[in-house]
């Protein structure tokens, strides 16, 4: 983080929060487990940066009466971008030739969004958007405190400015009096304190993982900063408290911040108010300013390597995080404690370069004597070019994707080895000789663990992990996300042999290359409608643990969604079968005494008997099964993930209410499906079949393993044939 002192003058106390706030952020994302709530670090640097700040600008108003905007911003590039933008172009380097194919654009956008500084706002959008929920994160993701710093730097000298002149207005004086000014600046520093700490409670409780990126949650820790700035500027009296007294209240901050590292963790709401310990923290020992006595602090942090630490504490967090990532990325694997170590090694190496090649010598050589007009100038271009660089090289990015994905598809369309279901289903290329009783069924350990050595990555499996959840094709709406959208594969309406509808959340569209790959080989029409989280049926979702804000949003779009799809059944005679699928463990709404079970079995079955008469199947997939939470980590550390990833059957799967209410349906159009043969061995489900890797996440099938269970959805189909077909049903 940005360190805003200016040269002359450097406070071992400041220098020794930045070493603890950068230590605290760097050990937490190495080992959570032990700081948990490692992340107030960043806190510590906000509220540093609000009191630096807003004292610079304090004293420049006082001593001139205005605030030169251009001067303020050319040193505040001229002292933060070289380092951020060497940094953001080494990574660029780095994600395209180390990082995974599926995660390169994403990288690439967010290097974009990194160099104008808006990094924080496109994560806060991502935190909304369901189908990015389980990104890996980018080597710049540390970028969006970065953001809110930049931000505040544009915002706040306007601020101050604009107070002081109002004051002095209000105040109806001729001459710019000091008191005045200060007067009026703590009064906008202290409205915005306190508007921004009352939404950011509010935005927390609403909707916390946007709320922890964004600028307007964050405003109110540099303003606590800058309020400690305009009382040490006003005269408080803090020379004349006793250093003893000075002293504990210097370590009660260290021990404020210290307590918000450990007893903090993911699952407090944060920011909040609570990021007040941490700030409050700092504030306290920004306050008592290192009195120097025997048992003070200065002692401590005027040990070399918190020095050291401290006066590169902006690099360290510069480079700390894409070390990890790309350490990560080149391990393929978790890493060991001497690999971290090593990790934080590099990481200081990389910092005392930049430090002393790119960031010193343009903070006080040469350019230290260009006018603003130059540095900003040379600003702009040097972000100009890692922004044209990294948009630049993003459709080549997608070309390499492309080309993966049809030679993937090639592989799967037209099989010369036994590859993915097909190793379950007993294909013809998977057959060790023929079986009168039919197809031959693998033992579990054939079934998991037979691969195809002539497709194998680098993880040993196919897809690459990255491109498991990238599929040619996507239909689904988001979660918070009003339209209603249809996407049609197969045949044409008027040369189709049949038309499928396939409606439903996330596990239904998981569904959709089986069934678009078994349309186009048919001559068959599908249908597709698809929302996350939001099942086809009358029952209202819920889920613990969703802000309010997301829950009334799925709510509400859930109810148009099924709207919309009973729509589409009624405007499309047609449609002679409809498939529906959804996840099992999606809650809804109790009601009474009765388990939220019994009523999703209800509202399942009051959506079927909607469902117009011109449909006359409605087929009802049982639920995939589900995954440990790590599998896609187990699947790249384990030597052999076919068996070391696996579960029971029992243990994968769960009572599916959609399921057993289709068993339990008198109507005689619905029938339950259970495709799980196709899915898992006799005794258990593993995430690498037939050498494809089968899950995106813990609980998605992913699109090649989809495309391989397209026999399985034709085999399906053809047990439910048309009305006007020569087939005979079950």
């Amino acid at each position: 983080m940005s360190t805003s002192a200016a040269p002359r003058t450097v406070r071992a106390d400041l220098q020794g929060l930045r070493a603890v706030a950068v230590a605290l952020v760097v050990l937490f994302h190495l080992w959570p487990g032990l700081v948990p709530g490692g992340f107030v670090g960043v806190d510590v640097f906000f509220a540093i940066s609000g009191f630096l700040i807003t004292a610079h600008l304090l004293s420049e108003v006082e001593r001139s009466g205005t605030v030169r905007l251009g001067r303020f911003w050319a040193r505040r590039a001229r002292r933060l971008l070289p380092a951020a933008l060497t940094v953001l172009m080494a990574t660029l380097v780095a994600s395209w030739y180390l990082a995974p194919l599926g995660d390169l654009p994403r990288f690439l956008r967010e290097i974009a969004w990194s160099a104008l500084y808006v990094e924080n706002w496109a994560l806060a959008g991502s935190a909304v958007d369901y189908l990015a929920a389980d990104d890996a994160p980018s080597p710049v993701q540390h970028f969006w405190s970065l953001s809110v710093e930049e931000q505040f730097y544009l915002v706040w000298p306007i601020l101050v400015l604009l107070a002081g002149w109002i004051a002095v207005r209000v105040a109806r004086r001729a001459v710019a009096d000091a008191t005045t000014q200060r007067r009026g600046v703590a009064v906008a520093v202290g409205s915005v304190c306190v508007a921004s700490g009352a939404w950011s409670l509010l935005f927390t409780l609403q909707d916390p993982s946007p709320a922890y990126f964004a600028t307007t949650t964050r405003a109110w820790e540099f303003a606590a900063g800058g309020l400690a700035a305009i009382l040490v500027a006003g005269g408080a009296r803090r020379q004349s408290v006793r250093p003893g007294v000075r002293t504990t209240v210097a370590w009660l901050g260290f021990v404020a911040v210290g307590t918000a590292a450990m007893a903090y963790s993911g699952a407090t709401p944060f920011p909040a108010l609570t990021a007040a310990l941490p700030v409050g923290g700092t504030i306290a020992v920004i306050w008592a300013s290192a009195p120097a006595v025997r048992w003070s602090s200065t002692s401590l942090l005027g040990w070399a390597p918190i020095r050291w630490l401290g006066d590169r504490s902006y690099a360290v967090y510069l480079w700390h995080w894409p070390v990890i990532v790309f350490g990560g990325i080149v391990l393929a694997r978790s890493a060991t404690v001497p690999e971290q170590l090593l990790m934080l090694l590099v990481t200081g190496i990389l910092a005392e370069l930049t430090t002393r090649f790119v960031e010193r010598p343009i903070r006080f050589g040469r350019a230290a004597d260009w006018r603003p007009r130059r540095v900003l100038g040379a600003t702009a271009v040097a972000m100009t070019v890692v922004l044209i660089a990294s948009v630049g090289i993003l459709p080549g990015a997608q070309a390499r994707i492309t080309a993966e994905q049809e030679r993937i598809e090639a592989l799967v369309t037209n099989p010369t080895e036994c590859l993915g279901a097909a190793v379950l289903l007993g294909a013809p290329a998977c057959s060790r000789g023929a079986v009168a009783s039919g197809p031959a069924r693998p033992s579990d350990g054939e079934a998991a663990g037979r691969t195809a050595p002539a497709t194998e990555t680098p993880t040993g499996v196919i897809p690459d992990p990255s491109l498991a959840d990238v599929p040619p094709e996507r239909c689904i709406t988001d979660i918070r996300a009003s339209a209603f959208e249809v996407c049609a594969y197969g045949a044409s309406a008027d040369r189709a042999t049949r038309t499928v509808a396939l409606l439903g959340d996330s596990h239904a569209e998981q569904w959709l290359p089986a069934f678009a790959t078994a349309a186009e080989e048919h001559g068959w029409r599908l249908l597709v409608a698809a929302k996350s989280s939001c099942p086809f049926s009358d029952a209202e979702r819920t889920e613990p643990g969703t802000s309010a804000a997301v829950l009334a949003e799925m709510r509400v779009g859930c109810v148009s969604w099924n709207r919309e799809a009973l729509a589409l059944l009624q405007d499309q005679p047609g449609i002679d079968t409809l498939v529906v699928s959804s996840r099992a463990r999606n809650p809804v709404v109790a009601e009474g005494d009765r388990d939220w079970r019994e009523v999703a079995e209800d509202g399942y079955a009051e959506r079927w008997a909607r469902v117009p008469s011109t449909v006359e199947r409605i087929l009802v997939l049982h639920d995939t099964p589900t995954m440990a939470e790590d599998v896609l980590a187990c699947v790249r550390d384990a030597s052999a993930p076919a068996d070391g990833c696996a579960r029971s059957r029992g243990d994968a799967f769960v009572e599916d209410p959609q399921y057993e209410a289709a068993v339990a349906s008198r109507d005689p159009r619905v029938r339950p499906v259970d495709l799980t043969d196709a899915l898992c061995a006799p005794e258990r489900c593993s995430p690498v079949v037939g050498g494809v890797l089968a899950y995106r996440d813990p609980h998605h099938l992913s699109w090649v393993y989809a495309m391989t269970l397209a026999p399985a959805v034709q085999a399906m189909l053809d047990r439910f044939p048309p009305p006007t077909s020569d087939g005979v049903g079950p």
